[in-house]
């Protein structure tokens, strides 16, 4: 068994509930320009015995959601003796996981029984082997009284559950956890503008954008805000703040070595990996290409560094869709984003050894990179919406294709949309190409200028 003592250090409102007050991931919060509330967090219905996964990259909030979390249960008078936290980078072993939950239930339990608990277990992805430990637990009858919220920044772990808890996960839900998409960042610093519920048409952006004019909000000036901040947090609130952002930058690229290490991954690698990710952002390409730039002398290296970036919610992979076959082609080349702008702006910084990234998002204003950019932001967009996206390639081209709602997305950022810019699109059933400055409806392709394609509702 663990010592009383140290269950007590990551969870000091069993003596003092107003302590969670205190604590680094609330006082930050509290003292941020910007409060956003992780809504589908806070509000999740959680059940005895269902095992809920949050995963998603490090440094987005999931820690800062479960403390909010914990605060609530803690104003609602819950017993804070039985709300039970703990950051597993601390553990070693499935054996000291199982060993740190039995410690908890044993100084909770009431005349030889479990009480109704919560059970936080954070960063549980830093547990080699930890579904064997869950599956243990949940077998030997333990959880059944706990209301448990499992996170991890890889999401191998939902890969894991899946193979490993079959049956055992009680109506637990897996939720991403992503940097924040851009219409979620307008709300958070515009919360009193009234959003239409409804911005699907033309006619709909037009209003939108007047409105936007009315109020003195610039949506092409948000859009390059955002290209610099992308969805995080603690970017987007130095921004707000005018201050530095070289020490949070190095924090971002500390956290990725970190991560290197952990999984065993050699920076040398990683550093021509991006750097070719970087070059051909937009272009399609394939493993063996990737193997032979980045001079890893291997097609498979390349897919096992490769499959370390997507299960880090690092880069996002869009394979070929054969639309006429409708089906994925596994062979073909394939084409790989960032999952947010600002991803983009860590992996050159990581490239080059620097935390200055001003300059490069500068750089990326002019054309042609812009362009890219704006390619860039289409495609993470779309991710944060937890799409299956594709691409097509033939005698016509289709930069996104969403086949469950056989939604086509071209991105074509110039000052003047011509015929020969709409071709690819007339594969798809519903349309939509990504502008400059057009807004405007063509037949049944609707053209949205960038700065207001984040702000739709209908189709995406």
């Amino acid at each position: 068994m663990i010592d009383y003592n140290l269950l007590t250090i990551q969870n000091p409102w069993w003596q003092n509930r107003d302590s969670i007050k205190n604590d680094p991931k609330i006082k930050e919060f509290e003292n941020s320009s910007i409060k956003y509330l992780p809504e589908k967090i806070l509000n999740l219905r959680l059940k005895k015995g269902a095992i809920n996964i949050i995963s998603g990259p490090r440094q987005t909030g999931k820690s800062t959601a479960i403390k909010l979390l914990i605060s609530k249960l803690l104003e609602k008078n819950f017993p804070a003796e039985r709300i039970f936290y703990f950051n597993c980078d601390a553990l070693d072993s499935r054996k000291e996981l199982i060993d740190l939950v039995l410690s908890f239930l044993e100084v909770i339990k009431e005349n030889n029984k479990t009480p109704l608990n919560y059970l936080f277990l954070d960063e549980i992805s830093a547990v080699e082997d930890w579904p064997f430990a869950i599956k243990w637990l949940v077998d030997a009858g333990l959880l059944a009284n706990s209301k448990i919220i499992l996170t991890g920044s890889s999401s191998i772990n939902l890969k894991k559950s899946g193979e490993f808890l079959p049956g055992r996960r009680g109506g637990g839900v897996d939720i991403k956890f992503l940097p924040i998409s851009f219409a979620q960042f307008f709300r958070l610093l515009y919360p009193e503008f009234k959003m239409p519920k409804q911005i699907k048409t033309v006619r709909a952006l037009k209003k939108l954008q007047a409105n936007l004019v009315k109020r003195g909000l610039n949506a092409k000036r948000l859009y390059n805000d955002f290209l610099f901040t992308g969805g995080f947090l603690k970017m987007i609130d130095l921004k707000l703040k005018k201050e530095p952002f070289a020490s949070t930058v190095e924090l971002y690229i500390n956290t990725l070595k970190s991560e290197l290490a952990k999984f065993g991954k050699k920076e040398v690698n990683c550093r021509q990996i991006l750097k070719k990710i970087v070059t051909s952002l937009t272009s399609e390409t394939s493993y063996s290409n990737i193997a032979e730039e980045a001079e890893l002398g291997s097609k498979n290296t390349a897919v096992d560094y490769l499959n370390f970036f997507k299960d880090s919610f690092f880069l996002e992979e869009v394979l070929f869709y054969s639309i006429p076959q409708k089906r994925v082609v596994i062979k073909k080349n394939k084409k790989f984003y960032p999952t947010d702008p600002f991803l983009l702006w860590i992996s050159q910084a990581f490239i080059l050894g620097t935390n200055q990234i001003e300059n490069l998002y500068q750089k990326y204003l002019t054309n042609p990179l812009d362009s890219q950019l704006a390619e860039a932001f289409v495609l993470s967009e779309l991710y944060k919406r937890e799409h299956e996206i594709y691409f097509y390639k033939n005698s016509k081209e289709l930069d996104f294709y969403l086949s469950k709602k056989g939604l086509g997305v071209e991105a074509k950022y110039r000052t003047k949309i011509v015929s020969k810019d709409l071709k690819g699109l007339t594969l798809a059933k519903k349309k939509i190409l990504v502008s400059k400055n057009t807004l405007e409806k063509r037949g049944d392709i609707l053209i949205v200028p960038v700065h207001l394609f984040g702000f739709m509702t209908e189709y995406l």
